[in-house]
């Protein structure tokens, strides 16, 4: 469970709710938009969507694309034992020597057959991290036993709430996941589980109010160009690549102090890269601390090196690590707000970083390729986001 100080240091993070269209999630007939992930049996039967246990496994119901912030609304109904959940803000990542075993990671909002078994309450599945916020013995009652029964549950910035047939049940802030796919969950073992959903529909909210483009996507308008690297732009994405071999930099005219950053890029070869930020450069002499870009098997994208200073500051976790995609594109995230330093890579965080004794508190953003060739790096839809002091 989250403490009360730890919601007031993610408080920042949250943005308004703005309206949006509501978009339904399925169309009564078939499960178009979804696909299935390991165990369990789904169909779609008189206009709902019937989940049942099937090897035994866990399984889940996905949905094709991820979601940032959102307000989602479903109806279910259990008709068995066994117990139940929506994901949200999830990820089905690949474990295993060959990274061919699927697994779960994510917020799991609890669907439960019985009363006073914390439906409504949300645990964060795969992650060691187990229950996040249980809701109050009071609210028990809520649930309506094996009727349909209306969830809402909204993700906006870090701030996460559940409703349940009207009822609050949850609210609390987290920022472990910040963009993910929504589920439905089918639990393991030999209990059955039948639940049925209609109804689906959700509110996309994006990223929230704020943003602002670092790129044009026609030319380098608000970037200085740094050493002899190649910097060019095809097809509305910055493209960098080695050319005479040395460190190379594209770097933002502005200066930037308290901040969100968020890109994406697709790495063509082997050669490592990295997001600068809190730097000052004088040629290709950097002093500032870099969010890893790494291609290689050694995978520590989304870590904290700081140049001309103390080097490795913070390392990805686990977690993070196994959402990289080596042959596609990833979206790589950086939250400086004070002392604190946060990295989201494909919505997953993989560091939170607060240094007693900062070296770098301000300067530019900049795309860094680095020494000894070989390098090729795309990026598009750079945006960033100032945080009020």
């Amino acid at each position: 469970m989250r403490t009360w100080a730890l919601l007031v240091a993610l408080a920042f993070w949250a943005a308004p709710v703005t309206a949006a269209e509501w978009q339904p999630l399925f169309n009564d007939k078939d499960l178009s938009g979804w696909r299935e992930v390991l165990g369990g049996k789904w169909s779609v039967q008189g206009g709902t969507i019937v989940g049942e246990s099937g090897d035994g496994r866990y399984g889940w119901l996905v949905t094709d694309r991820p979601y940032r912030d959102f307000i989602l609304e479903l109806d279910f109904k259990t008709e068995a034992p066994g117990n139940s959940g929506v994901q949200f803000r999830s990820h089905v990542v690949r474990e295993g020597p060959e990274r061919d075993t699927p697994r779960m990671k994510g917020y799991q909002a609890e669907v439960s057959p019985a009363r006073g078994d914390n439906s409504g309450g949300v645990y964060d599945e795969g992650t060691g991290r187990g229950w996040l916020v249980m809701p109050a013995p009071e609210l028990a009652d809520t649930l309506k036993e094996g009727q349909w029964n209306h969830y809402r549950i909204s993700a906006v910035g870090t701030h996460i709430k559940t409703e349940l047939n009207g009822v609050k049940m949850v609210e609390f802030g987290d920022d472990r996941s910040v963009l993910g796919i929504i589920a439905l969950q089918v639990h393991s073992g030999e209990t059955p589980v039948r639940v049925r959903w209609r109804n689906l529909r959700l509110q996309d909210l994006g990223y929230g109010p704020g943003w602002q483009p670092l790129f044009n996507g026609r030319d380098l308008a608000g970037w200085t160009v740094h050493g002899d690297e190649k910097w060019t732009v095809d097809d509305g994405m910055i493209v960098g690549e080695s050319g005479a071999g040395g460190y190379g930099y594209l770097a933002t005219k502005q200066k930037y102090r308290d901040f969100q950053v968020r890109v994406k890029f697709k790495c063509d070869a082997e050669g490592n890269s990295g997001l600068f930020f809190h730097s000052t450069l004088d040629g290709t002499d950097i002093r500032g601390v870099q969010a890893e870009i790494d291609p290689t098997p050694r995978n520590l994208n989304a870590g904290l090196y700081e140049s001309g200073g103390r080097g490795w500051l913070a390392q990805p976790n686990e977690d993070a690590r196994t959402l990289m995609r080596f042959d596609d594109w990833n979206e790589l995230w950086v939250t400086c707000k004070g002392n604190r330093t946060v990295t989201h890579l494909n919505g997953f965080r993989a560091v939170d970083s607060t240094d007693p004794e900062p070296q770098f508190t301000d300067g530019v953003i900049a795309l860094q390729l680095h020494s000894g060739g070989g390098a090729k790096v795309r990026w598009k839809e750079l945006y960033v986001r100032e945080l009020a002091e």
